[in-house]
């Protein structure tokens, strides 16, 4: 009985402080999620205020058509994964998924030649570059427990992404 008791107090207070940690990882908006993207490529490809003024509405219009076809691949792609689908849709859904990526890949091109008109072609690389390292650097934050040092990736890695290595 005591065992049993022992243990129910040990689920308990794992439980607890894994609730705990939950709740200090607080979620980002969407929208502090761009204010953080834009301060760190605008950072990165040292644009000026104009620059940044003219780039972010082109750059994040692209990002959200961009966000829009992935999800609609990732509809077909969850529906495949059910294993209620039968053989003939997997043809349709590996189809549907490739011409996603496609069709996102022909976006960013139609988009770089009104990233152009706005940037520089080096600033556009620097920006390119950035992406990245920031995606990099928001899957290490979310991860890494608040106040401790895990989850840092090795030296190299760390460092190659970050805005003031790429002058």
């Amino acid at each position: 009985m005591k065992r049993l008791l022992l243990l129910l107090t040990l689920v308990v207070a794992i439980a607890s402080l894994n609730a705990q940690e939950t709740r200090r990882r607080e979620r980002m908006t969407a929208e502090q999620f761009q204010a953080r993207q834009q301060e760190y490529l605008t950072k990165a490809a040292e644009l000026t205020e104009q620059e940044a003024k003219d780039f972010f509405p082109l750059y994040f219009e692209m990002k959200q058509k961009q966000k829009t076809m992935q999800d609609e691949a990732w509809k077909l792609f969850r529906e495949g994964r059910d294993n209620s689908a039968k053989e003939g849709s997997y043809k349709e859904i590996n189809d549907a998924f490739t011409e996603s990526q496609l069709n996102s890949a022909r976006l960013e091109k139609e988009y770089l030649e009104k990233f152009r008109k706005v940037l520089p072609d080096k600033k556009i690389f620097l920006i390119r570059s950035a992406e990245m390292g920031f995606r990099t650097n928001m899957v290490r934050d979310m991860w890494r427990p608040r106040g401790e040092g895990g989850g840092v990736p090795n030296r190299d890695r760390q460092h190659r992404h970050k805005p003031e290595y790429n002058k």
